[in-house]
């Protein structure tokens, strides 16, 4: 199980006669271009170096389409954030967050010099936050800013100047008190259900059965499934390191993947995605990945169904429900996918069944997971 995942053949490359082509598909967030052409090398090792030069170029692209860039005397914020984008592609590691984080400020600092980026400038929007957004979401923005920063002054030069000559300055973050975890009921849950556009159903239901995080869920492909012949269809999914909460901040050998168990209810919220998308499990309706569940549809169906939670509530609905069944602490850990020393002890394929046998203990009445499951239809 997971073999695959060792293929020294990097993923995009395809041998045709004696050359090697490039199919791949690039992505930086809701921007994507199709790659599809000849390395013109008769050598995996050649290709490889061809790939790679080709994906920075266009991911560079496709950032300076994301982040706009003014020329100045001065390198700007926005031009130092493209590049920061950039890197994390070229890394390995996912750049979905930093990306949110910058769209949230880039319109306050992006224009700005990076010198002229410190914490007078950015006062004024972090007081325009309170009542908007929790000090945490700003508290990441802040430190995403701070990065940047840092990448500008250590990292990136013209010729052997940095780009920010100044030592990067101290940003304070707001502290206005953290939000309390907001557990939903399985009534609240079905007011939920009837509220939400169709296309969000089958991934809240998701959510809700395997405690999974948005970035695995939107992310998540048909080709992650791995086959056991002694557990049911669609039972286990790989979920790769760059997807993994936490792995950004680590290098590339110390980036783990992990095991999603996918219980009954679960499945069924699978199911119903079957030729949805040859690709993605959970598509968006105009095509392609569905790059996140909290979006305004989702926030127009919590506040219909007079809920105030977050989708990251559902993770810990999950939580709070494994708990209620009985499920054993470290068993939740590993369905929650929380980091622990002895990952052998359930991933090899007697410890996945005992994951899914526990899973399973998350029920409830079944005349109501079949009514949600003709909902989700």
């Amino acid at each position: 199980m997971g073999a695959n995942m060792h293929d020294s053949k990097p993923k995009g490359l395809h041998l045709r006669g004696t050359i090697w082509w490039i199919e791949k598909t690039i992505r930086i967030g809701e921007q994507r271009r199709e790659l599809r052409e000849s390395t013109g090398c008769r050598t995996l090792a050649d290709a490889r170096t061809v790939l790679e030069r080709r994906d920075a170029d266009i991911r560079r692209e496709l950032s300076a389409g994301i982040i706009q860039v003014y020329p100045g005397h001065e390198r700007t914020f926005e031009e130092a954030a493209a590049e920061y984008v950039v890197d994390l592609e070229q890394r390995g590691k996912d750049p979905t967050r930093a990306l949110q984080d910058i769209r949230m400020i880039v319109g306050v600092i992006g224009r700005l010099p990076l010198s002229h980026v410190h914490q007078r400038t950015l006062q004024p929007w972090i007081d325009a936050q309170r009542g908007q957004r929790s000090s945490g979401t700003v508290e990441r923005a802040i430190r995403t800013t701070s990065t940047v920063l840092h990448f500008a002054a250590e990292v990136l030069r013209d010729g052997n100047q940095p780009w920010l000559t100044l030592a990067p300055p101290k940003l304070r973050t707001p502290d206005w008190g953290a939000r309390q975890p907001r557990p939903i009921t399985w009534d609240e849950q079905d007011r939920l259900m009837e509220s939400l556009p169709a296309h969000l159903i089958s991934p809240v239901l998701f959510a809700l059965a395997t405690g999974a995080r948005q970035a695995e869920i939107t992310t998540l492909r048909w080709d992650q499934q791995r086959d056991d012949q002694d557990l049911p269809e669609w039972s286990i999914w790989w979920i790769p390191p760059e997807i993994r909460k936490g792995n950004s901040r680590k290098t590339p050998s110390q980036q783990n993947g992990r095991y999603l168990v996918a219980n009954r209810a679960a499945r069924i919220a699978i199911e119903r995605q079957r030729g949805k998308s040859d690709e993605w499990v959970f598509p968006s309706p105009k095509g392609g990945a569905l790059y996140r569940v909290n979006n305004h549809g989702w926030r127009t169906a919590t506040s219909a169904a007079g809920l105030d939670i977050r989708f990251h509530d559902l993770r810990h609905t999950f939580g709070e429900r494994a708990a209620d069944a009985g499920i054993p602490l470290d068993i939740r850990r590993s369905l929650l996918g929380h980091e622990h020393r002895d990952i052998t002890l359930h991933y090899s394929s007697p410890g996945l069944a005992r994951l899914l046998d526990e899973a399973e203990k998350i029920t409830r009445p079944a005349a109501k997971l079949i009514a949600i499951r003709d909902m989700a239809g």
